[in-house]
């Protein structure tokens, strides 16, 4: 009996699931950091066409995202985020000043700069909205 393209997928999927299950912790971190790497090299290997293409890519596919999967994509972030060590945090915030400072034009600058006051306004906004219960 010949499986359907959809069902050797669903093989497929099973096989690899069951795979990344049995990994030890050490296998898994060891795996990681191979994925790291190489994602690394494959960035720094493009060229500035691939990037561009890449970012649009990565844009069509937000945009066509149901308000649903925007919403577990920000709950996935935010878990990721919380997950993360001092260190790796200290990582990010490095990176992303780089690529303020290297990438973005001065309207994604103003862009950022706008999103980050609104960001604060409505954290103050909340702040002034959470009622003080005395213990």
């Amino acid at each position: 009996m010949k499986l359907s393209p959809e069902e050797r997928k669903e093989r497929k999927r099973g096989s690899n699931k069951r795979y990344l299950q049995n990994m030890t912790e050490e296998q898994k971190e060891e795996r990681k950091e191979k994925r790291k790497e190489y994602n690394k090299r494959r960035l720094q290997n493009m060229t500035e066409e691939q990037k561009e293409e890449r970012k649009e890519n990565n844009k069509k596919r937000y945009q066509n995202m149901t308000e649903e999967q925007k919403e577990e994509l920000k709950e996935n972030n935010k878990r990721r985020y919380q997950n993360m060590t001092e260190e790796q945090k200290e990582e990010r915030k490095e990176y992303n000043k780089r690529r303020l400072q290297n990438y973005m034009t001065e309207e994604q600058k103003e862009k950022l700069k706008e999103y980050h006051e609104r960001y604060l306004q409505n954290l103050t906004e909340k702040q002034k909205n959470k009622t003080i219960t005395p213990h």
